[in-house]
């Protein structure tokens, strides 16, 4: 159809009204059509369009800020590397490239670098869950929680409490028991170099 109204002249009008006078008392559709532009209704095309806004809810991010330290302790971290090398050869493992091995070479390998961090982890540290419901199951989380302890996923709306579903229960260290150190000059090797002589 045309986006514009173009004016019939006499004779044309004349010839038409017959044809649509029998149209409009033969067809009930189109006698309720003519009726409705006669009151003035518009066509689609003479109808402004019709703006459409729609408010959109923010949906609020959470960000924990980092604590702030005068000084960073490395000791702690160079000695769990050294103990995870000792007992598992960690540091062997992530710093070779893999690629010219076999999924069945690169799986018994971590195999034994899984036995051996475990083992580092349960000698020198007490692991446990933040939240001990089983996976998948439905928590609530209250609206005072801590956002170290809980990280909510989705849709965040409101202030809580919150109800969900447990993705991962989360790890906390409870207790800690690396060995003391005196030497503190040496932690920064994490293995020496050997020489066969």
């Amino acid at each position: 159809m045309s986006q514009t109204l173009t004016k019939v002249s006499f004779i044309p009008r004349l010839f038409g009204a017959f044809g649509q006078f029998f149209k409009y008392l033969s067809n009930g559709d189109y006698a309720a059509r003519c009726l409705a532009i006669g009151q003035g209704e518009k066509l689609a095309f003479e109808v402004e369009p019709k703006v459409i806004t729609e408010e959109v809810e923010v949906i609020r991010e959470i960000e924990v800020a980092a604590p702030a330290l005068a000084s960073v302790n490395t000791d702690g971290a160079l000695q769990l590397l050294q103990l995870l090398q000792q007992e598992a050869r960690f540091i062997d493992f992530v710093q070779e490239s893999i690629d010219a091995y076999s999924d069945e070479e690169v799986g018994a390998a971590a195999r034994q670098i899984h036995a051996g961090s475990g083992k580092v982890l349960a000698q020198n540290f007490t692991i446990e869950v933040v939240n001990s419901a089983p996976e998948n199951t439905s928590v609530t989380v209250p609206a005072d929680y801590d956002a170290q302890q809980i990280k909510l996923e989705g849709r965040v709306e409101g202030t809580g409490p919150y109800s969900g579903n447990l993705i991962h229960p989360g790890w906390q260290v409870t207790d800690i028991r690396l060995p003391k150190v005196s030497q503190t000059q040496s932690l920064s090797i994490l293995a020496p170099a050997e020489v066969e002589v």
